[in-house]
């Protein structure tokens, strides 16, 4: 009884300890500076259309080795009509310093971070995070970059490009040919492997191979030789096709076909997968 009255005594204080370890500050500047940083680009489809009213934003975090963190709100932006977004910040010399040069011993970690929220984009027009139904499903239309990264080397009073691809979506029938030994105890979903995102960069959150990004629908198979299933996925030429399979009692999706690249269709088209 007195383990149980010191542990209902102590809960507060812990989530007092826990709430304080968390702390955010605004530093936002209203005008750049002859050493301020300059991000911007253009958001756009495959195809080269705008895409406007994506959010961003662009914090400084640091981390310490008791899990403490420190977050300053150093910019943000929203895209215009144009797909057209700049942001501008200043970092102190010990702020790029501490993101130029590897200091383990000092027990901190220093990190950009960029977040991209997408919830006003048309889930039924563009592909969005939340179409990620199987493998680390998300539940927020947003992309985070946990340890965001300058193309090139980071300097005060730089102007950096980097521009954002958002593929729009569409409907594809998939016909997927078997040996006719399918495990129905097993599960099974499409991946759709395409470029998301930041150029070059892969969000916190998401599966990446070879620079594109995974996205898992699941579907039910049955033990035949052929059966079509429909998928949305990304309308861009460079998008591709596999079929996944996590064997029953397993815990890791494993590629199980060929793998096809997804032209931009127009209603009815089909695509061909092949078991291994």
């Amino acid at each position: 009884m007195k383990k149980v009255l010191l542990y209902l005594l102590a809960l507060p204080v812990v989530m007092l300890l826990l709430a304080s370890c968390h702390s955010e500050e605004d530093d936002f500047i209203d005008r750049p500076d002859a050493k301020s940083l300059i991000i911007k680009g253009v958001a756009k489809t495959p195809d080269g259309q705008p895409i406007p009213n994506i959010e961003l934003k662009l914090d400084y975090t640091i981390m310490s080795a008791l899990y403490s963190t420190k977050v300053y709100h150093k910019a943000k932006a929203t895209t215009d009509k144009d797909g057209n977004y700049i942001m501008f910040f200043n970092l102190n010399d010990k702020e790029l310093k501490s993101l130029t040069t590897y200091s383990p011993e000092e027990g901190f970690v220093y990190h950009l971070q960029m977040t991209l929220d997408l919830s006003k984009l048309d889930d039924k027009v563009y592909l969005l995070p939340t179409d990620i139904t199987a493998v680390r499903p998300l539940s927020e239309r947003k992309l985070f970059y946990d340890a965001y990264g300058m193309p090139g080397r980071l300097q005060q009073g730089q102007v950096y490009e980097q521009n954002i691809l958002i593929p729009r979506k569409q409907l594809a029938k998939v016909r997927i040919e078997t040996n006719g030994a399918i495990n129905e105890k097993d599960s099974f979903a499409i991946c759709n492997k395409v470029r998301y995102g930041i150029e070059s960069q892969i969000p916190n959150g998401f599966n990446g191979e070879r620079g594109y990004l995974m996205f898992y629908q699941p579907i039910k198979l049955k033990n035949t030789h052929s059966q079509t299933v429909q998928i949305s996925c990304a309308a861009e030429e460079d998008s591709k096709l596999s079929l996944y399979r996590l064997p029953d009692g397993e815990f890791n999706y494993k590629e199980y076909s060929s793998e096809v690249e997804v032209p931009v269709m127009q209603a009815g088209g089909e695509l061909i997968l092949r078991t291994h």
